[in-house]
């Protein structure tokens, strides 16, 4: 299928959902973990006619006293239907409709310190819910915000530039016993990169079911979804906020890094995947993207 083609089915997909209005937000504090991880260098050369795939992280913010956000969420799953292994998706619970409250419907807590920081320092819980990015791209000065009707057009535009310079590959290995989870990131250079590049790894969750509000009878019963299903939910950043500098790169090559995360109690090893992308340090834009299932079927 022709990426002309692959738009027009998923536009047409995308007309199809309920037009979407932010709900107002308030921020929330936030504290810094800081994680200590491993690392090699390797400066041999790589073969760069090897066919390297470009990659998309979509960030969907979202939160499970949003009304509007699961007619967010079909637009996220429909882009990551059509698009393959080309999109990432990640859901990001913060704000104040991602709260848990102390009784009722809404216990559930899918906030995260990462995610929080993240929210805060993107200024998305001052626009509302639902709204995300796409690669973290700056279209204004201050701005990487998208509302979700245009993150197909964002995503298709992205993908038609199909020259890579960096890629990443996960190997995980995971303790069912400890539920120790120790993942592998190699990046790989195709181009001497002319600015600061980070890695940041994560670890999301799907197939998780408690409450959400809602208020689109096309997104499913109202105003309460009681058995509703989260998917892609960020759980956790494996190597911090902001991830580890990689740094020393003079030639094309590889730069492996190494990470030990336990994974808690209420995790399902089964529906967890790594996340890990590249970034520029200074303007936050998301260069390649990849995730990987922490146990192999």
């Amino acid at each position: 299928m022709t990426f002309k083609r692959i738009l027009q089915y998923t536009l047409t997909i995308l007309s199809s959902s309920v037009l979407m209005f932010s709900c107002d937000k308030i921020n929330e504090p936030f504290t810094q973990k800081i994680v200590v991880d491993t690392s090699s260098i390797d400066t041999s050369n790589i073969d760069t006619t090897e066919f390297h795939q470009k990659r998309i992280l979509l960030e969907d913010y979202t939160g499970h006293q949003c009304v509007n956000c699961p007619a967010a969420a079909i637009i996220a799953h429909n882009i990551e239907n059509t698009f393959g292994d080309k999109v990432v998706v990640l859901a990001i619970h913060a704000g104040w409709f991602a709260k848990a409250t102390a009784g009722g419907d809404f216990t559930a807590d899918y906030n995260t310190v990462v995610g929080t920081e993240w929210d805060t320092y993107f200024g998305i819980s001052n626009v509302g819910n639902p709204f995300g990015m796409v690669n973290r791209i700056k279209y204004t000065t201050s701005e990487h915000i998208l509302s979700p009707e245009a993150w197909s057009t964002e995503v298709f535009n992205m993908l038609e530039d199909t020259v890579v310079t960096v890629d990443l590959n996960i190997t995980n290995l995971y303790n069912i016993e400890t539920r120790k989870l120790d993942t592998e990131i190699v990046v790989e250079y195709l181009q001497v990169p002319d600015k600061d590049l980070s890695l940041i790894v994560v670890l999301k969750e799907s197939g998780i079911v408690s409450p959400q509000k809602n208020n689109a009878p096309s997104s499913g019963p109202t105003p309460i979804i009681y058995d509703y299903v989260h998917n892609n939910v960020l759980r956790d950043a494996i190597n911090g906020t902001w991830g580890s500098v990689i740094s020393g790169i003079s030639s094309v090559g590889t730069v492996k890094k190494s990470y030990s995360y336990t994974l808690k109690d209420n995790f399902v090893a089964e529906n967890c995947k790594v996340v890990a992308f590249i970034y520029d340090e200074d303007t936050k834009q998301i260069f390649q993207v990849a995730e990987k299932e922490v146990i192999i079927e």
